[in-house]
């Protein structure tokens, strides 16, 4: 069976470090297939770098290639809607600027994994890595407890308390989607939810959608960057995450975990501290098997240093001849 018109990479930027992007790049111009298509979304950053990306793609025979930017900056969640609209297969794998895909089989095995299992959504392994020279992989992996997506054992109930109320998320990068199913949640989010695109996926849990776990390494992940990994940030993350459940309050007030997730992460408001420590110790005790092993949780370190080093030179190739050939061809 054909695999073309399936999967399309969409790279969400903002402000991107122009040598990050370009191994961003790199990663797709290694794959062993052109059977996919790009979507490159911007943010409304000051400098693009569409002309550099579409020549750097084209040069390496990658030119189903979409561009799409925002007139202002309006975060993640309305940039990566806006690329998703821009679409046109059935799933979509969101990437930003200094993450890379695994190595250069990920997107064949993509494609054979969605033919035969059709997933809504799905994700797999990361290996987290610090850039440098030479770039080294470093302990990252999430989510911590990965049993309850199990494709034959799948604990639905179990990864909906994990997502809302155990803080145990799935990163959103190189997360696959239906394109949809993506759409339709970041239409809802939008106005409510900035900067979590990856969020969707716990809408998706309450709404009993499966998500499907995948053990193969699919994407290094870039840790030290983003809008998750420094304090400042996380602190907007968290306030991020209220937003999201105030959004599922309204829509399933009658959900059990969310009803639970509403009252733990607004426990703050108007209440007594011994009520205030009731609620917090009643539904995510800290003392739980499940917290205290998370607490305890010495994350692996994934990856093939090679295939990271391997991103590394081939960003590097040819740099100088297409930057020249970029500036004669934009030479009036």
């Amino acid at each position: 069976a054909a695999v073309e018109n399936l999967l399309t990479v969409l790279v969400a930027q903002y402000r991107p470090d122009p040598a990050a992007l370009r191994r961003t790049l790199a990663s797709l111009t290694l794959q062993d297939t052109r059977n996919f298509a790009v979507v490159l979304a911007d943010d409304g950053s000051p400098q693009d770098f569409f002309a550099e990306s579409r020549a750097y793609l084209a040069a390496h025979g990658i030119t189903a290639v979409q561009t799409v930017k925002m007139p202002q900056n309006g975060g993640t969640v309305l940039n990566i809607l806006g690329g998703v609209q821009r679409v046109t297969t059935r799933w979509v794998l969101t990437i930003s600027p200094g993450d890379f895909l695994y190595d250069d089989r990920t997107l064949s095995w993509w494609l054979e994994r969605l033919q035969a299992d059709t997933p809504r959504v799905a994700f797999g392994r990361q290996a987290y890595f610090a850039p440098g020279n030479p770039p080294r992989p470093v302990a990252g992996e999430n989510p911590f407890d990965r049993t309850p997506y199990d494709p034959v054992r799948y604990d639905a109930k179990t990864v909906k308390r994990n997502l809302l109320l155990y803080d145990d998320g799935i990163s959103g990068c190189g997360l696959v989607y239906e394109r949809d199913l993506l759409a339709d949640a970041l239409q809802r989010m939008a106005g409510h939810v900035r900067l979590a695109e990856d969020f969707s996926v716990r809408l998706f849990a309450v709404e009993g959608i499966r998500i499907q776990r995948y053990d193969r390494l699919t994407v290094w992940y870039e840790y030290g960057g983003g809008v998750s990994t420094d304090e400042k940030a996380r602190q907007r993350m968290a306030e991020e995450w209220r937003a999201m459940v105030e959004l599922l309050y309204r829509t399933y007030p009658h959900d059990t975990t969310v009803r639970l997730a509403y009252a733990y992460f607004f426990n703050d408001r108007h209440k007594s501290r011994l009520v205030r420590g009731l609620v917090g110790r009643l539904i995510v005790p800290q003392n739980a098997p499940f917290k205290k092993a998370q607490h305890a949780w010495q994350p692996p370190v994934n990856g093939d240093a090679a295939r990271l080093q391997a991103v590394y030179e081939a960003a590097q190739t040819g740099n100088d001849a297409e930057e020249t050939s970029l500036r004669k061809g934009s030479t009036p």
